[in-house]
């Protein structure tokens, strides 16, 4: 390991650049669909590559890339129910809302740098656990031999393999741009006379009117970046979104269904594969196709927390009489099956850790394992550290909860409940983390929303029943941006222990790998933070559409415990349902995930995983075996992962693509606020957007020009180094 592993500052400094523009794309994403998808480590191993580093530098940096890209995990998932229970109308109580008033500045300088040390702290909790589980018992981690395949590739440093990797990173780009293209047609605002007006404005709903007559044609079954059921026209746009108004007898009225346009969407399917995907698809399809349509023609009650009162779901389609809403089916979803989807979300993750129950009860047993077994040599004179040591580990637990009391006390908040939750963090990313590290390494999947639930439970019942010192909105608070500083940390546990297990088998020092980690989390907290900050606001006022399910999961569970207000039959079904789901599949998140979605949005994803099955089926195996046929295993195992990453590389450029585009269309979401009534704005406002994408889009290819990606004769940029392959380093010595 000593011989193979080597520090450099500059590629880590890559890496960490990397996952810090990746995690404010992993915000956007994890926001819109609640899946924290990110490509971050495919495009620095494919830099690496290009720029022929061996297996053990690019092992070091993207373990840098997966710092900075997960350090901002909590505030996707959980920091965002903090202002949708301040501002939004879903979660009004009374004639006001839970939170009256959110000082942004304030909570994100109190998350930002808590959620930095509670990173530090979960990488440095799995030290411990590093040998036991990876060594002595090695957990199986599911789908880390496709990782390791890609890093015994890239011990190839031959002029092709540095020139295929460059293709790839050309590829990332090129999908990056047509995506961003894509997006401008199917969204931008071109027609802003419309836009004001509230009519779809697109060029690509310009396209869809034009082609259609006074009450029907293609803009009946194309709105806003949505082919949906087809839905009569008014004023030459399909209302309500393509949503069929509330009418006796009509089926459509009764459900909706229709694809979102987005790449994104598509990406995610085809990173999820068919068999997850449909399993997200079952759960809408439930919804959809049974429970709405159940509780529009039962007539259901739902409750008005504006009025106070129960009004009888159909009753919001006649338009004659207040409250009028008459897609009565998307009040259905939105009050009833969004409930018991929360519930289901809920119920499968606490089944998930529960099912774990045999797993983690010797988890007492490992730990005392881990401190008293076998740890190697620490540090060896003339070479320097092989792993972090184990002595610093209480050091800087102290360190942290000194520092997180006081960042909350200087935030504002009584020394008391800043002394529990620091006691409540310490204690439960420790053990939380340690069984939900354990989780993944069987399954694959860290529950993540599983165990943040259990912490903000822990929180909200300490500070909303024990008096010490918090008013009610201060309890609800305190708790949300605990539990968000939570999901930081326990997200980076997982993230390095998956690369403490590449790196034992490429030969590389975990001392190299927790410091990349470590190095990586300030940055993409910062960033990743900042992205999700940004987009949970405007998401909370309605100003851009992200469907947030577990920031909304959380939000509605507070108000439940804060006020006694909600749905608890539906939550208990819901739970129920989820639980049934988990038994059933192992996968009851992804089933309530389902249900908590429209069709528009899990549709897609289906669709992208059943065209990756097809793709594999007939054009990724037929290659293989050919290839295997005529040169042999190896070299067709590595064909296939070569292509297989190409298809992901398209995939990451989707991904990105989008996430820049929706970004920067929030962006000026804000500003047509204020500059929106000038008659000069739209002209401004289109030649501003064009002007910042080609100023980036040049720097980032005079970056990438100067690095050797673009420019290059494939004869890479110099004498390659030695391969060194991928090898059991540790286990040999």
């Amino acid at each position: 390991s000593f011989e193979i592993s080597h520090w450099d500052t500059r590629k880590v400094i890559i890496g960490i650049l990397i996952g810090a523009v990746f995690s404010g794309v992993t915000a956007y994403i994890g926001l819109k669909i609640g899946l924290a998808v990110s490509a971050a480590w495919y495009v620095a191993y494919l830099l690496g590559m290009a720029l022929q580093w061996s297996p053990s530098e690019v092992n070091i940096a993207t373990s840098a890339t997966t710092g900075a890209t997960h350090a901002s995990t909590g505030f996707i998932f959980t920091f965002p129910a903090i202002f949708l229970l301040a501002y939004s109308d879903d979660y009004k109580v009374g004639d006001g809302h839970l939170i009256s008033s959110i000082d942004t500045l304030n909570l994100a300088f109190i998350g930002i740098i808590a959620s930095m040390f509670a990173g530090f702290l979960g990488v440095m909790y799995f030290i411990i656990f590093r040998r036991v589980w990876l060594v002595e018992d090695p957990l199986p981690m599911p789908g880390f031999e496709a990782t390791l395949k890609m890093l015994d590739i890239a011990s190839d440093v031959s002029a092709g393999s540095a020139e295929a990797a460059r293709e790839s990173l050309k590829t990332v780009g090129i999908w990056t741009v047509l995506t961003m293209g894509f997006m401008f047609v199917i969204d931008y605002p071109i027609r802003w006379s419309r836009k004001v007006a509230g009519i779809p404005s697109s060029i690509a709903d310009w396209f869809a009117m034009a082609l259609s007559g006074e009450k029907w044609g293609l803009a009946s079954i194309y709105t806003e970046r949505w082919l949906h059921q087809p839905s009569k026209l008014e004023d030459g746009h399909a209302p309500y979104g393509g949503i069929t108004p509330y009418e006796s007898g009509n089926p459509m009225s009764y459900t909706f269904l229709g694809i979102e346009l987005s790449p994104t969407l598509f990406a995610i399917g085809w990173f999820m594969k068919f068999r997850a995907a449909l399993l997200v698809n079952l759960g809408a399809i439930l919804a959809w196709f049974w429970l709405i349509p159940l509780a529009v023609l039962q007539d259901v009650p739902v409750y008005d927390p504006e009025l106070g009162i129960y009004i009888n779901i159909t009753d919001y389609g006649d338009t004659s009489s207040d409250p009028v809403y008459p897609i009565v089916q998307w009040k259905a979803f939105g009050s009833i099956v969004r409930t018991v989807a929360i519930g289901a979300i809920l119920g499968g993750g606490l089944l998930g850790l529960l099912k774990m129950t045999p797993t983690f009860a010797g988890i007492f047993g490992e730990i005392a394992q881990a401190f008293t077994g076998e740890k190697g040599e620490e540090f060896v004179d003339g070479k320097g550290w092989y792993e972090w040591p184990l002595y610093h580990i209480p050091i800087f637990m102290g360190i942290s909860f000194v520092a997180i009391t006081l960042i909350f006390v200087v935030g504002g908040y009584p020394l008391l409940p800043s002394l529990i939750f620091s006691v409540v963090l310490l204690s439960t990313t420790f053990l939380l983390g340690a069984i939900a590290v354990r989780v993944m390494g069987e399954t694959g999947i860290e529950p993540v929303s599983g165990t943040s639930f259990i912490v903000l439970l822990m929180l909200l019942l300490v500070f909303l029943n024990i008096d010490v010192g918090l008013s009610k909105e201060e309890s609800v608070l305190m708790a949300l941006v605990g539990t968000t500083v939570f999901g930081s940390a326990i997200s980076m546990s997982g993230t390095v222990v998956g690369d403490y297990k590449n790196s034992l088998y490429i030969g590389n020092r975990p001392y190299h790998i927790s410091k990349g980690n470590i190095m990586g989390v300030v940055p993409g907290a910062i960033l990743g933070a900042g992205v999700a900050i940004f987009l949970s606001k405007l998401l909370a006022e309605g100003k851009i559409d992200l469907l947030a399910p577990q920031a909304n999961a959380f939000a509605y569970f507070t108000t439940i415990l804060a006020e006694g207000q909600g749905n608890w039959s539906a939550l208990m079904m819901g739970m129920a349902l989820g639980a049934f789901a988990e038994w059933a599949t192992g996968m009851g998140t992804s089933f309530g995930l389902g249900m908590y979605l429209p069709t528009p949005a899990t549709f897609p994803m289906l669709m992208g995983g059943a065209f990756r099955s097809w793709w594999e089926d007939r054009r990724l195996k037929p290659v293989i075996e050919s290839i295997r046929a005529e040169e042999g295993s190896a070299a067709a195992e590595k064909r296939g992962a070569q292509m297989l990453l190409l298809t992901f590389m398209i995939a990451a450029g989707a991904l990105t693509g989008e996430a820049f585009y929706g970004v920067e269309s929030a962006i000026l979401a804000v500003v047509d606020e204020s500059l929106g009534h000038h008659g000069w704005w739209p002209y401004a406002r289109l030649a501003g957007f064009i002007l910042i994408n080609v100023v980036v889009g040049a720097l980032i290819y005079v970056l990438f020009r100067k690095a050797g990606i673009i420019g290059q004769d494939g004869d890479g940029n110099g004498q390659a180094p030695e391969p060194s392959g991928v090898m059991d380093a540790e286990l040999a010595g």
